[in-house]
């Protein structure tokens, strides 16, 4: 069964670095050129669309920051090329070749964030920056849609002059900038769906373990973006194989989906001199993928970021403990998302 598992063209392009590349690469250069010389058509028909149907209201909006996405990629993959020539094949004098990517990948990120804020009017407003200050931490965010992703960049790791490693679903290897930046960085790429996880909980314990002052690590807990629907079915299942008290628990948390606490527990186990630094946010709810975009989920969307920390000497020693904490932390950010969501309210 594994072996025909391994057959399927998605797990081969997922293990296969050259060949993925090959396709993805060449995809996203005609994928432009198509959206470029198509724009005289789908410029006027998605305004129209827009005003005639309710849920095409962002259609043009969506389809001018699609894109800019992919012009963020072919300038990225074409950055990564000359980055590749000038430190690794000619080592040019410079700066190192690892800040370079970085570099290249926190431009990459902010300019995804410039675009949408610009063309969806986006207003983030920030609470908790002191909890910014410091040393890199373990950044554990709420994960409900695409934009949220850059969040540890843009509001955390840039204006701090942090380094981020994240760890990553390995389907994004897809995305070419991520498959060929995020593997020069030290980032982690997991199968989620694989049968053991114990090497991929080495792998991030050893992420965290060889991590230096400024580097954050990022994970996002869920595994998945957030979504109504998801949390349904999880509950089912937990409702069938957990105990009372967790299910108890998970009901509770109306906005996020139940924690998967060993790859956070890994990093903690790798990085325990670290802090933990939460990451609580509204206004992405409703479009956790580009589809939903077109119904305007994002327009004039006021986005409020709660920041918190909880440093290193608080995180208890034992890996029981942690769970603990964890999971206290998890309905603080419940309790913190009603308390952002009555705000929003509030402005109405």
């Amino acid at each position: 069964m594994a072996e025909k598992e391994d057959l399927k063209p998605m797990k081969w392009l997922l293990k296969h670095a050259l060949l993925r590349r090959l396709v993805s690469i060449p995809l996203y250069f005609s994928l432009t050129a198509l959206m470029l010389l198509s724009a005289p058509l789908w410029l006027p028909l998605s305004w129209l669309a827009g005003c005639i149907f309710a849920g095409a209201r962002s259609a043009l909006r969506c389809l001018c920051f699609f894109v800019a996405y992919l012009l963020c990629e072919i300038i990225g993959i074409i950055g990564s090329g000359y980055l590749w020539l000038r430190y690794a094949a000619f080592r040019l004098p410079g700066e190192d070749y690892s800040q370079a990517n970085t570099a290249l990948q926190f431009w990459w990120a902010e300019a995804l964030r410039t675009s949408a804020q610009r063309l969806f009017r986006l207003r983030f407003v920030i609470d908790g920056e002191s909890a910014l200050d410091g040393a890199g931490a373990i950044v554990l965010p709420r994960h409900t849609s695409l934009g949220d992703t850059i969040f540890p960049v843009s509001f955390y790791a840039l204006a701090r002059g942090l380094s981020v490693r994240y760890v990553l679903k390995r389907e994004l290897l897809l995305d070419p900038c991520l498959d060929i930046v995020g593997n020069r960085l030290p980032n982690t790429f997991l199968d989620r769906v694989a049968e053991d996880m114990a090497p991929a909980l080495a792998e991030i314990k050893s992420l965290a373990a060889s991590a230096s002052p400024e580097d954050c690590l990022v994970l996002y807990m869920e595994g998945t973006r957030f979504a109504p629907e998801k949390r349904e079915r999880v509950l089912r299942s937990l409702r069938e194989r957990s105990s009372p008290d967790f299910v108890a628990k998970a009901e509770r948390w109306e906005s996020l989906l139940p924690p998967k606490l060993a790859g956070a527990l890994a990093l903690i186990e790798g990085a325990p001199h670290k802090d933990l630094l939460f990451c609580a946010h509204t206004g992405f709810e409703g479009s956790s993928d580009f589809n939903t975009l077109f119904n305007g989920a994002w327009l004039d969307t006021t986005v409020r970021i709660r920041f918190w920390r909880v440093p290193a000497e608080a995180i208890p020693a034992d890996e029981a403990g942690r769970r603990r904490l964890l999971l206290a932390q998890w309905d603080k950010m419940q309790d913190t998302l009603a308390e952002l969501g009555q705000l929003d309210a509030v402005s109405i």
